[in-house]
């Protein structure tokens, strides 16, 4: 009786400890997602608006000098955007600029960032007042 006690307290415990481990280490995944998102930096033609599901376009092709980056940013950039724009999105910031082809530029953030990301202990502190338009949505 007492092996068996000992067993089942050893899976509980194991389990509890599984469970620990999946939580901490998948939400700083989110949150580096988006680190990522707005530390890389690129400028290129969009060459081409497309969806990865049976929606209206989400994601945009990118032509760099480099070669094609594909992206999902805010869902305004994709609906904004048109085959042939210019976008530049500098690094470490979180915004684009949408070069249109008759000459107009407009600034959009790149990304929304939930207060939950904002707020995350991985989040560079520097950034947690910045941007602050990408989070009117979670307020």
């Amino acid at each position: 009786m007492k092996k068996v006690l000992i067993s089942i307290s050893i899976i509980f415990l194991f389990g509890i400890f599984i469970y620990i481990i999946k939580t901490y280490v998948s939400i700083p995944s989110g949150v580096q997602l988006k680190i990522d998102e707005i530390a890389t930096g690129y400028e290129g033609t969009i060459s081409e608006k497309f969806s990865v599901r049976n929606t209206k376009p989400t994601h945009l092709k990118i032509k760099t000098v480099t070669g094609f980056i594909e992206i999902s940013p805010y869902q305004k950039i994709v609906d904004s955007a048109q085959i042939g724009d210019s976008l530049i999105k500098p690094e470490y910031q979180n915004f684009v600029y949408l070069k249109k082809g008759n000459g107009q530029v407009h600034k959009i953030f790149y990304t929304k960032l939930s207060l939950e990301t904002r707020n995350h202990k991985s989040f560079p502190k520097e950034w947690k007042e910045k941007w602050m338009e990408s989070s009117e949505w979670d307020q």
